[in-house]
């Protein structure tokens, strides 16, 4: 099994090489997130998600599973098969444009979308999305990432990828060891690094010692998506 400082560099490594997930990148509005560890004696492997849409998208495709992996036995690497699309219309088109405001928006005539095999209704309540803290953009329209952060808590399960699925670079044989659907995550923009923060030093002994109760942080979560105003802004 890698040491603790051996884990943290290479977190390090992936973030200056713009790898490690950045909850504010310019181009993605940020919406949920899910990190999971796997180990055995010998291996270890984390796999980040961040789920977003990405703001040079005028279609559901902009809604993205992007999945990071990490560790000492992967078997495929970070390369474009990060990039993961698993919502589609449903009969018409879920966007539509505004040539006045410049901005994608629900179309009207749309009830529903599908992620994977699941059929989900589209909402236009602004009440609905008020009350999960999104505060609208336009009176009368909601945005495609209004839309996508509406779906959130609810729904963020469809948008995961399958132990299968990681598999061709996560080690099928690997087992999962614990996941984290909240953390305190370091602001890539300003500097920080995974190794600057008590939680991602605490994961690393977690990995080491097979021993969950190493994760006991007082840092604060930060990974919800209020939390990075930044995301989308380019």
């Amino acid at each position: 099994m890698n040491d603790r400082q051996e884990i943290l560099h290479q977190l390090d490594t992936e973030a200056e090489s713009y790898v490690f997930p950045m909850l504010d990148n310019g181009y993605y509005y940020h919406g949920d997130q899910k990190l999971t560890i796997f180990r055995d004696e010998k291996r270890w492997a984390i796999l980040l998600e961040v789920l977003q849409f990405n703001n040079h998208e005028n279609n559901i495709d902009g809604i993205t599973t992007i999945a990071n992996v990490f560790g000492n036995c992967l078997t495929g690497w970070n390369d474009s098969d990060n990039f993961n699309f698993f919502a589609s219309d449903n009969d018409v088109e879920t966007f539509l444009y505004d040539v006045v405001n410049y901005v994608h928006y629900l179309n009207e005539k749309a009830t529903s979308i599908k992620v994977r095999d699941t059929v989900i209704p589209i909402q236009f309540d602004k009440e609905y999305y008020t009350g999960k803290g999104i505060e609208s953009e336009f009176e009368n329209k909601v945005t495609p990432w209004e839309f996508l952060r509406g779906l959130i808590p609810e729904h963020s399960h469809l948008f995961w990828l399958t132990r299968q699925e990681i598999s061709n670079k996560i080690p099928l044989d690997l087992p999962e060891f614990m996941t984290l659907s909240n953390w305190h995550h370091p602001d890539l923009a300003l500097g920080e690094k995974p190794s600057e923060m008590e939680t991602f030093h605490q994961l690393a002994d977690v990995i080491v010692t097979g021993d969950k109760t190493r994760y006991n942080t007082k840092e604060i979560n930060n990974t919800h998506w209020t939390n990075w105003p930044e995301g989308g802004a380019l």
